[in-house]
């Protein structure tokens, strides 16, 4: 069966699978579902890109820049009155975007995605504090382990729409984005605009992790924004079958991962993370064996 198909059947039977779990667990509401979703077609399709681009450390990273955005927009609005999803969004954009400048000017990305991180957790540190203090203990630490149990239906709906967005987008560009990664000179040379899609990516990988930040939380995010992708690589060839695969592998894991933390009794979020960790690793001893 060819790759087309599997992803076509595993993309089915784990949004089939998903909608079905709420009949189960009366507690759980439509609106976890579809911002499960939601989170999977986002970070599944940036996934793809980043692997493409080979840009795991700074993709790593940005969970950080998100996790000092947040907590400061939402302190920012109590003084503004509003607003801080905006706030949230525009400066983990300009860290990222500032990384990402600094790399195309010459700087190894290596070293701009550690200056990012150092930066991020120091002033995060700063700033959590605070937000503990203001806003509680119980907001802060949904940044930091995710809730996906507890999204409401709107949330649900605006996980799901950015999801939709952020993969569609992400089809747009995937053929330049694949081919800059394999020769940034080369595809320059051609003619492409490297510097739109390179603005293009960053942005899209800043709003997806602010965006689902609360969700998936700060641990998870970092796993969701770079397994799949990785995953994808190991079986997949072309751009846009892999980023499809990608895609699937992050709804599979979502489906897995959901059912299984609520049969154990243990955080979806979590769950999540460790079924893409264990298929990673099961590939590459298949693959190398």
């Amino acid at each position: 069966m060819g790759t087309k198909y599997v992803v076509l059947v595993l993309t089915i039977a784990s949004i089939a699978l998903m909608m079905f779990i709420p009949k189960a667990y009366w507690f759980l509401s439509y609106g976890s579902i579809l911002a499960l979703i939601g989170s999977a077609l986002a970070f599944g399709s940036v996934s793809a890109l980043v692997a493409a681009r080979g840009l795991y450390f700074l993709a790593h990273v940005t969970p950080h820049a998100a996790l000092l955005a947040i907590p400061l927009a939402f302190l920012a609005s109590l003084w503004l009155g509003g607003g801080h999803g905006l706030i949230a969004a525009l400066v983990t954009v300009g860290l990222l975007l500032a990384a990402g400048y600094a790399i195309g000017r010459g700087v190894s990305g290596d070293v701009a995605a550690s200056l990012l991180a150092s930066f991020t957790a120091s002033a995060s540190a700063i700033i959590l504090y605070e937000a503990q203090r203001r806003l509680g203990a119980a907001r802060v630490s949904s940044l930091i382990l995710g809730d996906p149990l507890l999204v409401g239906l709107s949330e649900g709906v605006i996980g799901l729409a950015l999801g939709l967005t952020v993969f569609l987008i992400s089809l747009s560009v995937a053929r330049e984005v694949f081919y800059i990664g394999l020769s940034r000179e080369l595809a320059a040379v051609e003619g492409l605009k490297v510097e739109v899609y390179d603005f293009t990516l960053y942005t899209l990988i800043a709003l997806t992790t602010v965006t689902m930040l609360g969700i998936v939380g700060f641990l998870v995010a970092s796993i969701l924004i770079l397994l799949p992708g990785a995953i994808a690589s190991i079986f997949s060839r072309g751009s846009i079958e892999t980023l499809t695969a990608s895609v699937a592998i992050a709804l599979a894991a979502s489906a897995a991962g959901l059912t299984g933390g609520l049969a154990l009794n243990i955080s979806p979020s979590g769950a999540i993370g460790l079924t893409l960790v264990v298929l990673y690793a099961i590939l590459k001893v298949v693959k190398v064996g």
